[in-house]
C-alpha cells in the first residue's frame, strides 16, 4: 500500500487529498474562531512557503542535473554501439550483450541507486575491447574514444549516487508536516457557515499538503521518472537492437505501464 501511495500519479494524488478535504468539511462542525487563530495563520503560512520553496528549489536542481547525467550515460553507451559498429565489427555483438546485461541490472535499483551494485556489468562493457588494437588511424581513434567515454560515464556514474540522494531528511519532514497541520486546521477553524468560506479552506488545504507531496516526488526522483529513469533506458536497448526490458519493481502497483505489446521482464519480486 505504501509503494502504491509513494507512486501514484501527483493528478490521483490531489484528487484524493481534495476529496478527503471535502469530507472533512462537510462532517467537521463549523466554529467560531479566536482572534489569535488568524495572526498563528499568517505567520505559519509564511514560514512554511519559505521552507517549502527552499527544499523544492533545490530538489530540483538536483533532479535536473540527474537527468542530465542519466542523458550523459545513455547518449554515451549509444555513440559507444555504433562506433564498435562502424570500426571495430568483430567486437559488436559481445558489445551488445554487455550493454544490454548492464541495462537489466539497472533495473533491479532505484535511479539513485543503481551505479554501486552494477560496477562490474559497466566495466564488463569496456572488457570486451581489452587489448583491441586499431588497424587504422580511425579504428585508433574510435578505441581512444571510447577509453575517454569510460571515464566520463564513470564519473557520472559516481555523480548519480550524490545528486540523487534526499536532501530533506526526517527533522525537516517533521518540521514541514507540523506546519502544514497548523495551517490545515487554522483553515478549517475559521471558516464560515457559507459554502463559500468552506470551499476556499479545502483548496487551500488541498494545496498545502500538495506542495508537500511534490517535494516528496521531486526530492525522491519521481517527479517525471518515465521519462528519464525508465524511457531513455529504452532508447539505448532500441539502439543496440534488443527487446525492451522493464523490471517488476517499476511495473508493480501501476508505477508503470509500457508502451510496448510485447517486451521483457524479470520474475515478479
Amino acid at each position: 500500500m505504501e509503494y502504491w501511495l509513494r507512486h501514484l500519479h501527483p493528478a490521483w494524488k490531489g484528487l484524493i487529498v481534495f476529496a478527503a478535504f471535502c469530507l472533512v468539511a462537510w462532517l467537521l462542525p463549523i466554529r467560531q474562531a479566536g482572534p489569535d487563530v488568524s495572526n498563528v495563520l499568517g505567520a505559519t503560512a509564511i514560514f512554511y512557503s519559505i521552507l517549502i520553496g527552499f527544499y523544492i528549489s533545490s530538489a530540483m536542481s538536483n533532479l535536473s542535473r540527474l537527468k542530465t547525467l542519466v542523458a550523459t550515460e545513455t547518449g554515451a553507451l549509444i555513440a559507444i554501439y555504433h562506433i564498435v559498429k562502424l570500426s571495430i565489427p568483430a567486437k559488436l555483438d559481445e558489445t551488445r550483450e554487455r550493454i544490454d546485461k548492464y541495462i537489466i541490472k539497472r533495473f533491479d535499483y532505484e535511479v539513485k541507486d543503481y551505479p554501486e551494485p552494477t560496477t562490474k556489468e559497466f566495466f564488463e562493457i569496456f572488457d570486451v575491447l581489452k587489448g583491441a588494437k586499431g588497424k587504422s588511424d580511425g579504428e585508433s581513434a574510435a578505441i581512444n574514444y571510447i577509453a575517454e567515454a569510460m571515464y566520463y560515464i564513470a564519473q557520472a556514474r559516481r555523480e548519480t549516487t550524490i545528486v540523487g540522494a534526499s536532501i530533506v531528511n526526517h527533522i525537516s519532514s517533521a518540521l514541514l508536516y507540523t506546519l502544514s497541520t497548523i495551517i490545515v486546521a487554522s483553515l478549517f477553524v475559521l471558516r464560515g457557515p457559507g459554502l463559500e468560506s468552506s470551499l476556499v479552506a479545502v483548496l487551500l488545504s488541498s494545496a498545502a499538503v500538495l506542495s508537500l507531496l511534490i517535494l516528496h516526488d521531486v526530492d525522491g526522483n519521481r517527479f517525471g521518472e518515465e521519462h528519464f529513469a525508465i524511457d531513455t533506458y529504452q532508447d539505448v536497448l532500441n539502439a543496440i537492437g534488443k527487446e525492451p526490458y522493464y523490471s517488476q519493481h517499476y511495473l508493480k502497483g501501476f508505477r508503470y505501464k509500457p508502451k510496448e505489446k510485447t517486451y521483457r521482464t524479470n520474475k515478479a519480486i
